[in-house]
């Protein structure tokens, strides 16, 4: 007897799978933004305060307040503070106290101080640095440590939680395994899975959040789980502030179909905790509840000052940059995402939709695109595709699922769909672990680069210039150092689902062996 997987044993091995794709590469050792989320876990962790003026240096994403910021001198008359938001670096607190117990130990101690067994590693140092120092081994096993649980597990569970969502409306669990795979690994999610970044804990709040609402209003669901909404909300709230109204429309698109609309106090009451906490933060430093950090910021003042914090109105020169440029473009960089609204269609003509659902599907993309074609910095700097738009992703890949069920039967139809997302997954893999940044909007010169892909990542990959992994530690060099990563994915691929499965084949035939005997003593 032959036991089909069931989505326990497909979850678990995408959780495992996905784990280890993000947790293989290494954080970026000079990138501004996770430095600054970073140095505010430092501060509070290491001396129990919220400015960071003992950290600030590896990072120019920082605040002055108060007093004015001398640029000339690189002079704060007042305290440095990240000028980011509160949620990552709140998040990954606790992990650094643990991280902090850990390298007590003198074995760790020896390491750091020893700064041996890097591997090849030391290739990618940058040659007019300072070489190997114990403080930049100790900040680089820190912002992995906390990146690590901070990022790319919420980023894990969340392609699980794609899974299980998509597997509701999918003919086969197969379908959701390769969508749920194909939206983590091949799209943006995959970069902002293993950087201190907002983007993917962003994600994980408003996804996971939905996908409860979800299950109350059509599954029945016990209500105890509106307190996790509010309380992932929250988070997401404090960590990416314009999400804040694709969760009002979920909000009241459960309003609306919950036949118990008072149940929804759960969500608010559960959103108060992190609520006060992002409140007397932003309170202690600033003065005022609200996140101001960006008024203050050292630099990009022109761009914080234009329009509203740097919101104008939208442009189609904008849009398109977003969605189908090669600079910055959505559907260039993962164009498998092209059958999230061909899925749309689909699902909204089956005779038995549920529109409601659909159209707030609709609506959070619609959001997302129309407000990010509306910022001065729509780019978002040094990156792979459109950052702003990560939050984004996962509904949008949602309803690809509809378009597997319609076109999946067909053989010319499934090559198709196997290519969009052989060159998505290629695409973002190649701009995400080529060099040791994410590609620039300039070269070094000043010229603007168009497209990152053959401008900047792919030289560098052809280089065996690779993202900092494991592998390197090993001593393996340039592409030979993807080796351990897919020996593990296709050990966990091939092993864990047969392990599993042999289990479920055992209990199955246990349960019928039981059912049998019952039936003989009647």
């Amino acid at each position: 007897m032959k036991v089909q997987p069931s989505r326990r044993t497909y979850a678990i091995t995408l959780f495992l799978i996905l784990l280890v794709c993000y947790g293989y590469f290494l954080p970026k050792w000079a990138d501004w933004g996770a430095n600054s989320r970073a140095d505010l876990v430092y501060a509070v962790g290491d001396k129990g305060v919220l400015n960071i003026d003992d950290y600030h240096e590896n990072t120019g994403d920082k605040a002055c307040y108060p007093g004015p910021y001398v640029l000339e001198t690189d002079i704060c008359n007042g305290h440095y503070y990240t000028d980011k938001s509160l949620g990552p670096s709140l998040v990954a607190l606790p992990f650094y106290l643990v991280f902090k117990a850990i390298v007590a130990f003198p074995p760790i101690q020896n390491f750091i101080q020893s700064g041996r067994s890097l591997g090849s590693m030391g290739d990618t140092l940058n040659p007019d640095g300072e070489g190997v120092r114990p403080e930049a081994v100790y900040e680089l096993l820190a912002l992995t440590f906390i990146s690590f649980f901070a990022t790319s597990v919420p980023s894990a569970i969340l392609g699980v939680v794609v899974f299980l969502l998509a597997a509701r409306f999918a003919r086969k669990n197969s379908y959701a395994f390769l969508l749920a795979l194909m939206y983590s690994l091949a799209t943006i999610a995959f970069p902002y899975s293993n950087v201190l970044y907002q983007h993917q804990l962003a994600a994980f709040g408003a996804f996971v959040g939905f996908y409860l609402l979800w299950r109350v209003i059509y599954e029945n669901a016990n209500r105890r789980w509106l307190w996790l909404v509010g309380l992932l909300f929250s988070l997401v709230v404090i960590t990416e502030y314009p999400v804040a109204i694709p969760l009002g429309i979920l909000f009241l698109w459960a309003a609306v179909k919950m036949p118990d609309r008072f149940a929804l106090y759960r969500v608010i009451l559960g959103a108060i905790p992190l609520g006060l906490v992002f409140a007397g933060y932003n309170y202690a430093i600033f003065g005022t509840p609200m996140p101001v950090g960006y008024e203050y910021s050292t630099l990009w003042q022109d761009v914080h000052q234009t329009g509203f914090l740097s919101i104008t109105m939208p442009s189609l020169a904008t849009f398109l940059g977003l969605t189908v440029s090669p600079f910055r473009g959505l559907f260039f960089l993962s164009p498998i995402l092209l059958l999230g609204p061909i899925g749309l269609w689909f699902a909204w003509k089956y005779k038995n939709a549920d529109r409601s659902l659909l159209l707030v599907i609709t609506l959070v993309i619609a959001f997302f695109l129309l407000f990010y074609a509306s910022s001065v910095m729509w780019w978002g700097g040094s990156t792979v595709g459109p950052r702003y738009l990560v939050p984004m992703v996962p509904f949008l890949a949602l309803p690809v699922i509809f378009a597997f069920n319609h076109w999946f039967r067909s053989p010319l139809n499934r090559a198709v769909i196997v290519i969009l997302i052989a060159f998505s997954f290629v695409n973002v893999w190649i701009q995400t672990t080529g060099g040791q940044a994410f590609p620039p909007a300039f070269t070094d010169d000043g010229a603007t680069i168009t497209n990152p892909l053959f401008q900047y990542s792919l030289p560098l990959f052809a280089q065996g210039n690779i993202a900092r992994n494991y592998g390197m530690i090993a001593g393996l060099r340039g592409l030979l150092s993807f080796i351990p990563l897919i020996v593990v994915v296709a050990g966990i691929y091939i092993l864990v689902p047969r392990w599993l499965g042999r289990r479920e084949e055992r209990h199955e035939l246990k349960s019928q062996g039981l059912k049998q005997a019952a039936g003989g003593t009647d």
